[in-house]
């Protein structure tokens, strides 16, 4: 179902009319949903997440709402805002019509429910809610001994169906890699990424995901293992 647009007194919601019947700025206030009891489990990094239970959404009764968040040097001074471009350049406008290419394609992606900006001036904030992925938890906090190879192979042809749609993952790491209670994996966090043409940044993309899991051994060591990233690879082949 094509993805529709809601302008209100500040910005806009776009959203998948499939999921949302009437989008309200409340569904992105997260203050307000912990308020009402709402909101299961929150995770921290970058970019905050808020699992948040809604009753009668349609798709699904969780949700995942982000805030986006700037990383790297600039936050250190601008953490939320972005210079306003446009509205065709907002960054949860973009990711939004991402995961629903993803969905047509049915790609493991999380699932599209809708996206906010809020503009002030020459800058904006902007927001991201999809659907939860029930039993689903971070490669980053299943690493060790005892996950299994064909846990590695799966990862690895999981990448392998997205970079063979062109989808390039701006941020690809252990935490993004998602494996859910049937084992099935899947990519998430979205934001700066894009389709694109055959090239160097897959590799690229697959050596950011190894030093991510490089760093998170140098951290625990024992966590992760050469033969891994060799099933991995694997996989992907």
């Amino acid at each position: 179902m094509p993805l529709r647009l809601f302008r209100t007194e500040t910005g806009a919601i776009l959203y998948d009319p499939s999921r949302i019947d009437h989008p309200a700025e409340a569904y992105f206030d997260a203050a307000a949903l912990e308020r009402a009891g709402r909101v299961r489990a929150t995770r921290g990094g970058r970019g905050s997440a808020w699992f948040v239970a809604m009753p009668g959404a349609g798709g699904g009764s969780e949700w995942v709402l982000r805030h986006c968040r700037r990383g790297g040097f600039v936050a250190r001074w601008v953490q939320d805002s972005y210079l306003w471009l446009g509205e065709d350049r907002v960054r949860s406008f973009a990711e939004l019509r991402l995961l629903a290419h993803f969905e047509n394609l049915d790609l493991p992606a999380a699932r599209p429910v809708a996206a906010h900006y809020r503009r002030a001036g020459l800058a904006y904030r902007a927001d991201l809610l999809t659907l939860a992925i029930p039993g689903a938890r971070p490669l980053s906090a299943l690493l060790g001994p005892d996950l299994p190879l064909s846990t590695w192979c799966a990862v690895g042809a999981c990448i392998r169906r997205f970079h063979d749609a062109g989808a390039h993952h701006a941020d690809l790491n252990a935490h993004n890699v998602l494996v859910d209670a049937a084992d099935r994996v899947h990519l998430v966090d979205f934001d700066r990424g894009a389709l694109r043409r055959d090239g160097a940044w897959k590799a690229a993309n697959l050596a950011r995901l190894e030093r991510s899991l490089l760093k998170l051994s140098r951290e625990s060591p024992g966590l992760y293992r050469a033969e891994q990233w060799a099933a991995l690879l694997e996989g992907y082949r």
